[in-house]
């Protein structure tokens, strides 16, 4: 299991786009991909935001290394982690029972939408204001992803 340093470089290594250190992390200790912390960088961008509090809510409380790579924006490193994380994590929720799935649908983050599903990401888990991350999807190409897995 991690210890506390390397939990705060993972999530610092997150949050700066250092792929290299996460991809060395990731590499000691998998099971850094199911650790939890709470951080000011995670939250909705401006663009995104009130659709973002529509379908997935304003709370966003405790998150793991994925989904604080989808806030801010590392799509390489959340691939990364993506490949790195235990099957039974990858639903893993954060605040209103919102999967990484959920964001990455509501981001437009088609590649690791495709990414997620093909690790097995439930496209069907409803979060706390009943929505699928299909419905969080907001355009053909998306929806055509979800129907392809």
């Amino acid at each position: 299991m991690a210890g506390q340093g390397d939990l705060q470089s993972f999530f610092a290594a997150i949050k700066q786009g250092d792929s290299k250190e996460v991809r060395r992390l990731l590499e000691v200790d998998k099971s850094v991909t199911s650790m939890r912390t709470k951080d000011a960088a995670a939250k909705y961008e401006p663009d995104v935001e009130m659709d973002a509090f529509k379908f997935l809510g304003a709370y966003i409380g405790s998150i793991n290394g994925l989904q604080l790579a989808l806030f801010t924006g590392h799509d390489d490193i959340a691939r990364d982690i993506i490949d790195a994380t235990f099957q039974d994590e990858i639903d893993s929720a954060f605040g209103g029972g919102n999967t990484a799935l959920h964001l990455a649908a509501l981001l437009g983050a088609e590649e690791l939408v495709s990414a997620l599903l093909t690790r097995g990401a439930s496209k069907t888990s409803k979060n706390n204001k009943g929505f699928t991350p299909v419905d969080v999807g907001d355009d053909d190409s998306m929806r055509q992803i979800f129907s392809q897995h």
